[in-house]
């Protein structure tokens, strides 16, 4: 590997690329994952007529005249800003066949055109003919802000149509500051002409249980957490939070339910008034959700009880000016924090918040950088606190019982892994047929062996050889790729457990002889990997700070991958959690360009979301760290730990700097036939024995209880200590 004077050379070069705000500004040029050839298919061959979606748009069409418009943008964005959530709000997908995750559409009176990224491309071949599809970031590629003044060009006067709700005020902004160079007016229509249209074979919305989350898992009650969220609005002189992000409301009220995809959450929002000490809390049928029994065999207790709504408590309602009223005193109820549960209503949320926006005692109102234009709206400028919203930045530095509850969560997910994977080999080895798809779904069954395991924290990756390069590398039945000795397995994978803990682990295997390429490869992906694991760093540094420690291996070779190092992960609730980030490139999992990319033209890109890797890291942080590399129709490696940061007891010549470093608790040993231990350096060697020693310590008592010799057989083969003379 490099010198110390090398690895200088890489962190300058690296950090000078940032500065002048080049580096991996719409992916990179030097990864091998995105097929960076496809650029625009303004027609596709063998494409079939869809004669659902195209009867959809053709409707959608005709109501263009009762609201004058000449286009109409449609995206895959929900009333939260999440992308491709419910099938109820696959607005997108029901009027085009798009079903991937990432899209922006413009649909005009003739045309109807969509923007995606490389990783959407297969999901764009199968929408209907009548779309053209552009790939996102590409070279020679309009913008869509572009394409729509030059298609409107010759219009009177024209107008372009979306939904406020349905679209984050940042897109909104800035697409009204784009249109207004051609006097084109944006207009808002708030019952949205796709759901207008959609009137048959519209799936309802999703009515699933919503759980109370025992204290004794959250480790915080959520009186105790409204308390502190109060602290953090006074701070900023905040009268008024609105908490519209799906992640935020289950972590701040300790409810759990799986309404959608594999994240615990539930459509929700809340109000939460500072002065009065009320919250509003607006769930999908909630009459009926309060008084429901729990569907977790954990627990005991109803939605009602759980947040004091039975009789003795402080009733509310809501008046037409807007103030909330009360059938008990203020001296009775000004110790207590009140909670009023109401309808899911997107119209009535927004109706609330301007009215308390008007009140003259309100001074500020606290939005998420990632609010619907309605909510933005809603509110008088003058009067707009846009920011991480406090439950955002509380949620992510883990208290002592979220932290033990993610140890024994990843520890025992570990052992499940660690069972699956020995049982793979052995029978890949004696010739058993295994595909990708069968291994996608074996590993779940030895998931729900593990107590208070409660549902896979996203659908698991897995790919052999050629399919393991994607990174959405998702099998089908149909198009399985064989589990062989012949090449590198990789496979990503997950639980959501209830006492508290989400597990995010990948690992790459070789069930044979791997060629000098591949072990190649695989080493510096490790050495990348152990880089970061093993990094200790000033506190107040960034994802964006660190993230190069874990390509520079890569970068020796000229090559990158195309996605985040790291992410943010909750405890019992998202896989992928703000707000920090650990990356030196906009790309992330669920794109491999920014969401703008291509979008806005970049003097147009002035309104912004925050850049997670900007944000600084902090003390009880749980992250993921997942370098990797991926050729195409080749190979594909990746591996990943969850991590927590905790301090670095140094002894420092001067105390006044304090340092952070990373605890992995990800359990599950690497591949050795994949290693070239040359290439590690004694440091290197150093953590990679003390990992397996600590493996083998805390995984080998659990797999004896299952009577897994097996899985014991298994390990014990990977977690032999490495020596320089056992090397030679």
């Amino acid at each position: 590997m490099d010198t110390t004077l090398d690895i200088m050379i890489s962190f300058i070069v690296w950090a000078c690329l940032s500065a002048t705000g080049v580096a991996h500004s719409y992916g990179s040029d030097c990864v091998h994952d995105i097929p960076h050839e496809v650029t625009y298919l303004p027609s596709r061959d063998n494409c079939t007529l869809n004669h659902v979606t195209s009867t959809r748009l053709q409707n959608m069409r005709q109501l263009f005249q009762d609201y004058n418009l000449d286009a109409y943008i449609v995206t895959t964005q929900d009333a939260h800003h999440q992308q491709g959530g419910s099938p109820h709000d696959r607005r997108l997908q029901a009027i085009s066949g798009f079903d991937g995750t990432i899209g922006a559409a413009v649909i005009t009176r003739e045309k109807a055109v969509i923007w995606t990224d490389g990783r959407n491309v297969e999901a764009a071949m199968r929408m209907d003919c009548g779309w053209q599809i552009y790939r996102k970031g590409a070279k020679g590629i309009p913008a869509l802000t572009s394409w729509v003044r030059t298609e409107l060009r010759n219009v009177t006067r024209p107008i372009i149509g979306a939904c406020p709700s349905l679209m984050a005020a940042v897109w909104w902004k800035n697409f009204e500051l784009s249109f207004s160079k051609e006097n084109i007016t944006m207009l808002g229509i708030e019952d949205d002409l796709v759901g207008q249209v959609w009137n048959y074979g519209r799936p309802p919305q999703i009515n699933v249980t919503i759980n109370a989350l025992p204290t004794r898992f959250a480790g915080r009650s959520w009186q105790d957490k409204l308390k502190d969220v109060h602290y953090e609005m006074a701070k900023a002189g905040v009268d008024v939070l609105i908490v519209s992000d799906l992640d935020e409301n289950p972590w701040l009220f300790n409810l759990r339910a799986f309404s959608f995809g594999f994240d615990p959450f539930f459509y929700s929002f809340a109000v939460i008034e500072r002065r009065t000490r009320i919250a509003r809390l607006y769930i999908i049928d909630h009459k009926s959700m309060l008084s429901r029994m729990p569907s977790d065999p954990d627990v005991h207790i109803t939605l009602e009880q759980h947040l004091d709504l039975g009789e003795g408590q402080c009733f509310m309602r809501v008046t037409e000016n807007g103030y909330t009223e009360s059938s008990y005193s203020a001296e009775e109820c000004s110790q207590n924090f009140r909670v009023q549960v109401l309808e899911y209503n997107v119209k009535e949320v927004v109706k609330v918040l301007s009215r308390l926006a008007s009140l003259p005692q309100i001074r500020k109102v606290w939005l998420s950088p990632y609010c619907s234009f309605a909510l933005y709206s809603a509110v008088p400028e003058n009067k707009i606190y846009q920011d991480n919203t406090p439950v955002r930045i509380l949620k992510s530095i883990k208290n002592p019982v979220e932290i033990k509850g993610m140890e024994d969560a990843n520890l025992l997910d570990s052992v499940a892994a660690i069972r699956f994977f020995a049982r793979l080999e052995a029978e890949v080895k004696q010739g058993k047929n295994w595909t990708v798809y069968d291994a996608f779904h074996e590993i779940l069954n030895y998931r729900k062996r593990i107590p208070y395991f409660r549902a896979p924290a996203f659908r698991t990756l897995t790919g052999s050889g050629p399919t393991a390069a994607p990174i959405y590398n998702m099998p089908t039945p149909e198009n399985s790729q064989p589990i062989t000795s012949e090449h590198i397995f990789m496979q990503d994978s997950g639980g959501q457990y209830l006492n508290t803990g989400t597990t995010d682990m990948t690992r790459s295997f070789h069930f044979g002889k791997p060629t000098k390429y591949e072990k190649e490869i695989y080493t510096r992906v490790l050495i990348g990997h152990i880089n970061l694991a093993k990094l200790i760093w000033p506190e107040g540094r960034t994802g964006h700070d660190i993230d190069a420690t874990a390509r520079e291996p890569l970068w020796e070779l000229g090559l990158d991958y195309s996605h985040e190092t790291g992410h943010g992960i909750g405890a019992y609730g998202g896989v992928i959690e703000g707000p920090g980030r650990i990356s030196s490139t906009y790309a992330d999992f669920i794109s491999d360009v920014p969401f703008f990319a291509a979008i806005f033209t970049k003097d147009e890109n002035i309104y912004k979301f925050p850049d997670p890797t900007d944000y600084p890291l902090k003390k009880n942080m749980f992250f993921t760290v997942e370098p990797g590399f991926y050729e195409m129709n080749n190979v594909g490696v990746r591996m990943e730990n969850v991590m927590y940061i905790t301090s670095a007891n140094l002894k420092q010549l001067s105390s006044r700097c304090k340092f952070l470093r990373f605890e992995t608790i990800t359990l599950v040993p690497y591949e050795p036939h994949l290693i070239n231990y040359n290439m590690l350096s004694q440091t290197h060697l150093d953590w990679l024995n003390e990992y397996n020693s600590r493996v083998l310590q805390k995984t080998a008592p659990i797999l004896e209880r299952f009577g897994d010799e097996n899985a014991l057989v298994w390990l014990m083969a990977r977690v032999n200590n490495v020596t320089r003379q056992s090397i030679l």
